[in-house]
């Protein structure tokens, strides 16, 4: 009965020492609201990878506490009244806080998963912090989300000429799509994301610019329906971008969250491989060295044009070449930088 008796309070002390210890833990710990845009919500994929990050948060002396927002612009509006102390965002929301990474959207810009890799070692250097920050705001982190593909209601001809007068998706005021849209002769359509698979999907879009994560997560094959495809022609390898109030975080979670980031960039890529793995073989159009060679020269006209016009920084698109170029100097735009 003593013996019973002992193991008793042996087994309460314990449970109390654990309390008092998350307790004291809890109470050491920096609060930083981190506002996750997630299209499925507390739920969904981008949540739920962040949790590990959470995990990790804690040894650096932070309590993250994720906040997901289906609504992307209301989570880049919160973190902008400062309710939000981080924010989770595409590059193309992400670049209003931090012109210098609208770069990193541009069309041909980054091509390949090792050409991001090298590109966010590059950025977490203290040297390059003064690119990364603009007034309050820094990038803390870069996420892969994968290749870019042009998404076809009408896969009957991919040739670029094909695209004039269609209806082609302006996602939030995208610069990229923008000047696309322009220099083919298309119709600009309009959409956030909260209405652009459904504007795809009902047929009030031909043509739209998506991630393979994008087809199951948003439904895109309604959209595609039997007429529809995917051409298999990577326009950039896109990123979601933390972005941080400087004044509002300790001083070092930007390199922290940046080193955590690219760690877990094989992590991301094997979501995207499984995403691509999902889509139907039927919908994926392959392109003849011709198609090939007009969407590069397409691609490129873009990026150079709107490098030109100041929508991207020239230092971040010389850049992005110079990494192009190291993995792939067999290139003709290598023989002369940009």
């Amino acid at each position: 009965m003593i013996q019973l008796f002992t193991r008793a309070a042996l087994g309460l002390l314990a449970v109390l020492v654990i309390s008092f210890s998350s307790l004291v833990q809890a109470q050491t710990l920096t609060p930083l609201k981190f506002c996750v845009w997630d299209p499925v919500g507390s739920t969904g994929p981008f949540i739920s990878f962040l949790k590990q990050t959470k995990l990790s948060a804690i040894n650096w002396g932070i309590d993250l506490q994720l906040e997901a927002y289906t609504d992307e612009k209301v989570a880049a509006n919160d973190f902008k009244s400062e309710i939000c102390d981080a924010v989770f965002l595409t590059n193309i929301l992400a670049k209003d806080f931090v012109p210098f990474s609208a770069a990193f959207g541009a069309p041909g810009g980054i091509r390949s998963l090792d050409e991001l890799k090298t590109l966010s070692a590059t950025l977490n250097n203290p040297r390059a912090q003064k690119l990364i920050r603009n007034d309050k705001y820094e990038v803390s982190g870069l996420f892969p989300i994968g290749e870019i593909y042009p998404f076809l209601r009408d896969a009957s001809d991919t040739r670029i000429s094909s695209i004039s007068g269609k209806k082609v998706a302006i996602l939030n005021g995208d610069a990229a799509s923008t000047k696309f849209v322009e220099t083919v002769g298309a119709s600009p359509v309009h959409t956030s994301l909260a209405t652009w698979a459904g504007q795809f999907n009902n047929g009030n879009l031909d043509v739209m610019f998506a991630p393979a994560l994008a087809y199951n997560t948003f439904e895109l094959y309604k959209g595609l329906g039997t007429e529809g495809g995917i051409v298999r022609f990577n326009i950039l390898y896109a990123v979601m971008e933390m972005v941080i109030n400087v004044n509002r975080v300790p001083e070092e979670f930007g390199s922290q969250m940046r080193s955590h980031a690219l760690t877990r960039f094989n992590e991301l890529e094997n979501t995207v491989s499984q995403a691509r793995s999902e889509i139907p073989e039927k919908y994926w159009i392959d392109l003849d060295d011709e198609q090939k060679r007009e969407y590069d020269a397409m691609v490129t006209k873009v990026r150079l044009a709107l490098r030109d016009e100041g929508a991207y920084d020239s230092k971040a698109i010389s850049l992005l070449w110079k990494i192009r170029c190291k993995f792939q100097p067999s290139l003709t735009e290598c023989a002369a930088p940009e």
